[in-house]
């Protein structure tokens, strides 16, 4: 019995041994692969930093504009919702709607896409837009007379 008890303890002795060499391996290498960011302390000021940014922005390219081109102003256009309305519709019975729409997207220089361009200049330029436009206009007018009217009653 003494010599299984000699065993016994000797297989503990061992074991708490390796245990205690493979604890470090088993808590983690931080010093490589540890997912935890690290801070990162800067000496720099900010008062450095703003300093630095705006003296590179006195210095910095201009983008996309030279000095002696400026930057157009933006075009604001006044078109009602009407002639909005009007101008879509005349872009889908055009065909341009189906072909910028289209699987291959838009291909200026396919026959099909100049086709419907030209007649949606055509019908742009046609007397039937204005057409378009006034019926338009006057539908949303007596939509809008007849919920002014429903909402008094």
């Amino acid at each position: 019995m003494t010599r299984s008890c000699t065993r016994l303890l000797a297989t503990a002795a061992v074991s708490s041994l390796l245990g205690l060499a493979a604890a470090p391996s088993l808590a983690g290498n931080y010093a490589e692969g540890d997912p935890r960011p690290v801070p990162f302390a800067s000496s720099t000021t900010r008062a450095a930093v703003s300093a630095e940014a705006r003296q590179w922005l006195a210095s910095a390219p201009t983008q996309g504009y030279a000095e002696g081109s400026p930057q157009p102003g933006p075009r604001v256009s006044a078109n009602s919702r009407a002639a909005v309305a009007a101008d879509t519709r005349l872009w889908i019975r055009s065909g341009l709607a189906a072909q910028q729409n289209g699987e291959a997207g838009a291909d200026p220089s396919s026959p099909a896409y100049r086709q419907a361009a030209a007649e949606y200049a055509r019908l742009r330029t046609s007397p039937a837009y204005g057409a378009l436009i006034d019926e338009l206009d006057s539908r949303s007018s007596s939509a809008r007379a007849e919920e002014d009217g429903n909402s008094l009653r």
